[in-house]
Parts: C-alpha cells; structure tokens; sequence
C-alpha cells in the first residue's frame, strides 16, 4: 500500500509512524497527489433525509453515500526536508460534502518533524497517530467508504491543531502520545474541549510472516458539541423542492467526556512471488459522560457506551485484491431527566428497536498502473433499520508528480 506522501521521515499515517526506519536521506523537496472517484447504484438515504445511526450522535464530516458519480478526495501535498533530522509537510485536501457538495479545498497538514534517533516530535496541524484505520483515506484503504465505527466515534477525518511525540524500539515496539486542540470531532476548540491520546504497537517481520498489533486510548471534551453536517449554525440542511416535505434538523448538543479505547491488528502471509493472505481488524469502544441539550434550556444527563470495529480477511493475487470487510456497531445509552425522552429522540441517542447496525462489504481492487488503481464493491448496509444495496465503482490515482535529490 502507497502512501500517500513519502517524507523520507515517513511520519504521515498511523502505521508508518508505529514503525518508521531512520531518517532517510534520498530526497529533500517531494510533491505528491491522489484523486478518488467513485460511481454509486444507489444513496444510502434520500435527497431530504438524514443519515443518523440509531443509538448515536454524528458529526463531523460522515455524510452518507449518495448515488453518482463523486469525486471523493483530491489531496495535493508537498514535503521539504531542511536536515537531516527536521523536515515540514504541507498538504491541501478536498473531500465530498454533502448532498449539496459543500466540500471545499482545506488545509489539513501543516507540520514541523523532528526526529533525533528513535524519538519522533511533530507539532501543528495533522491527522491522528494513534488509530491506523482513522490515518487511511479513501486513496489508502482498499474500501471506498469509511468504517461505521470512524464515521460514529470520529466523524470520518481527523485533522486537528496539536503536538504529537513517538518513541521507536530496536525490537519492533513503539510508544506514543498526543494532544490536540479540539478542532476535530468529538472534541470542541473551546475553553473546556480539546483532547489527548496514548498508543502503542508492536511489530515483527519474518520470512513470509508478518504481523503487527497494537492498542490505544483516547479522551476529548466537548463544550456544547453540535452536529455540524446539518445544523450547529451550518447551513446544510436540504430544503425540499415544491409538492415535498424536509423535517427540520434538531440542534441537540453535547457538552462532556468521550473515552475511546481500541485495539487493532494486522496479520499477513506471503504463499509466493503470486499470492499473498491478509487479515486486518479494529475494534473500539467509547464511554460518554455528559449532558444533553438544546437552546429552548432541556437537558438530560447522559451515560453511553457504544461498540464498533471491523475485520477485513483478503487475498492478494499479482495486482488484483479480492477482499470483505464486515462491520458492526452497538449502543447502549441512559438519559436521565424531565427532557430524556424527547432529547433521547432528536439526538438520535434513542433506539427503542434495538437495530444493530452493520455492514458488509466485497470488493475487488486492479492495480492496473503503477500509480492507478481500480475498483468495485458490493454492499450491504445496516447502518440504518432498512437495508440498502449498492454497487460502487471507482478509480484511485496515487503518484508522486515531482522530487528533488539536491543537498
């Protein structure tokens, strides 16, 4: 799997930073870009409803799938190390907005790294390290469509204003911790938000054998979090064309502690020059503590646990990859006070049926080009109490378009 900037530091993604070899030296200015594109047979909710997973409060930038041709991501990012053991990244990313499309071009890294020996420091504006599914984008990972599990507990893409430092062992072990702004859900960037995290992972390689597992732990507070996709001041909500109705989107908010824990795994088996097995899995689990509210002054006390993760088995054959990921959430919530029934309701934190939402996924990717790709899915989802099917097929550009070896 191509990354998708290759800082000789190798310090972009969660995985790469668990187990990053020394500086290298090869390449002092990169520029690299990718693109993903995909067509859709069906939307997961229509044109003037939203997507809320029963048992859940969203947010973030977990917009449901619609059906079309979407272009999923653009990313441009640019690399310059200064010496040998500091370097600067810069990277403009676009992403699918919404039924209205409101993606925009944002800037989402904008870092310094410096890396002496085995520690590692990174301070300003990145993605998370602590998670390797939450690094991946829709370029990296051989789904199209983010995890239940990071569309719920994460919002689908962290970037956020924080510090990050890393330690890495002789013995295939790595350690650790970050702290952050509060810019990225589920955190808020106010006087009471911001969030912090610690990780660890080990890895180990043999002849045909390799495997790398690892846990994590994370904690953010919200001051009056709210659901930005479609409400919190945004103005993203759908308005319905002549002869049809759009319910007006209630504006609960958050204000307390979300506790995330997870683990994950990856295990791989190299048969020959031809075949190759693979097995990945994540699976976390978030405790929330806090109150729920409204502008007209309800409230409720909230106490939630919620459950989610995925197991991803696939086999490797030359340039094709034949692959399932299946998924699955569960929530349990409390809601104590006058209010709790009704804000239980339009937080979307009631699920009185008891669905558990799932998801399962068959694809198939074509390395067609060293740096295109192609692919197709097929899927079932149970995000929501009514099943959906759709048929995704689509197209990633991965490259590094420009380089320099100069000293």
């Amino acid at each position: 799997m191509n990354r998708f900037l290759t800082l000789p530091l190798a310090l972009l993604s969660a995985s790469a930073l668990a187990h990053t070899p020394p500086p290298s030296t090869a390449h002092r200015t990169t520029v690299d870009a990718s693109l993903v594109a995909t067509w859709r047979s069906a939307s997961l909710v229509d044109d003037n409803a939203y997507w809320q997973v029963p048992g859940t409060m969203m947010g973030g930038h977990a917009w449901p799938a619609e059906k079309g041709a979407q272009v999923d991501e653009m990313n441009l990012g640019l690399s310059h190390r200064i010496d040998d053991d500091l370097a600067g990244v810069l990277k403009l990313g676009s992403h699918a907005g919404g039924m209205d499309d409101h993606s925009g071009v944002e800037l989402e890294h904008a870092y310094i790294v410096y890396a002496p020996g085995p520690w590692q420091l990174q301070a300003g504006r990145m993605s998370a390290g602590f998670s390797p599914g939450l690094a991946q984008h829709a370029a990296e990972r051989l789904a199209s469509e983010a995890p239940l599990a990071l569309d719920v507990f994460f919002g689908r893409h962290f970037h956020d204003d924080g510090a990050r430092l890393a330690w890495q062992g002789n013995q295939g072990v790595s350690v650790g911790a970050e702290v952050w702004r509060g810019k990225a859900f589920p955190a808020t960037d106010s006087n009471d938000g911001g969030a912090w995290d610690l990780f660890a992972q080990y890895q180990w390689q043999g002849t045909a054998l390799t495997f790398a597992a690892g846990g994590w732990f994370y904690s953010a507070a919200a001051e009056a979090r709210a659901d930005h996709r479609y409400g919190g001041g945004h103005q993203h909500v759908p308005v319905a064309p002549p002869g049809q109705n759009t319910a007006a989107f209630p504006d609960i908010r958050y204000t307390g502690d979300t506790d995330i824990a997870g683990v994950h795994a990856h295990l791989g088996y190299h048969l020959n020059n031809d075949w190759q097995l693979s097995l990945q899995a994540e699976w976390m689990r978030a405790e929330l503590d806090g109150t729920v509210h409204d502008a007209i002054g309800r409230q409720a006390r909230l106490d939630g646990s919620q459950n989610g993760g995925w197991v991803q088995p696939g086999i490797i054959w030359r340039t094709h990859t034949f692959a399932v990921r299946a998924e699955r959430l569960s929530t349990e919530n409390s809601l104590v006070g006058p209010a709790a029934p009704q804000l239980a309701t339009e937080s979307g934190l009631a699920n009185p049926d008891g669905h558990v939402p799932r998801r399962v996924t068959a694809l198939w990717r074509w390395q067609w080009r060293p740096h295109i790709a192609l692919r197709a899915e097929a899927i079932r989802d149970e995000s929501l109490p009514a099943a959906d099917h759709r048929f995704n097929i689509g197209i990633v550009w991965q490259q590094q378009i420009w380089s320099s070896t100069d000293r």
